[in-house]
């Protein structure tokens, strides 16, 4: 009788490669890299939408002359993620901006701002993947709610 060779194939692990386009003197793990991209990616969506998002200094203001930044990076980053990795509704992530914007105004700090949105996006990320199931969508409805009422939006 004569042996069958069989052929393994290879898994490869991990996650894939996303091109971040950001040199290693910007972020030096990839981590980083992708972190930044996803907040540049939330800067973007602030200009393209900067006549929606009236008070947009407050999450990224840039002054060329003294050459600053002065910037929320952890909001901007789970905007840019909605925006990008969620594709979320342009719509959507404005509204979500200008909520994200009303509760810094209204003091609260930028990681609690960025942990319930980091809530939002994970709630929609899960509504979109069980249209039918209506827990998800009260969960998704329940952390909007808690964003409004730190922004004082009814």
């Amino acid at each position: 009788m004569e042996k069958i060779k069989i052929e393994e194939v290879g898994r490869k692990r991990g996650r894939p490669k996303l091109d971040a386009r950001i040199t290693e003197e910007y972020a030096p793990s990839r981590r980083q890299a992708l972190n930044k991209m996803y907040m540049y990616e939330g800067v973007y969506l602030l200009s393209v939408a900067a006549t929606e998002i009236p008070n947009s200094e407050v999450l990224w203001q840039e002054d060329r002359t003294a050459v600053t930044v002065k910037s929320r990076d952890g909001i901007l980053e789970q905007l840019g993620r909605m925006a990008m990795q969620n594709k979320l509704a342009y719509t959507d992530c404005v509204y979500l901006a200008n909520l994200a914007i009303a509760a810094v105004q209204n003091g609260y700090t930028t990681r609690e701002v960025e942990v319930v949105l980091r809530k939002i996006r994970m709630a929609a990320k899960s509504s979109i993947k069980n249209p039918d199931s209506e827990a998800l969508y009260c969960a998704l409805g329940n952390a909007v709610d808690i964003l409004r009422s730190m922004g004082g939006i009814a």
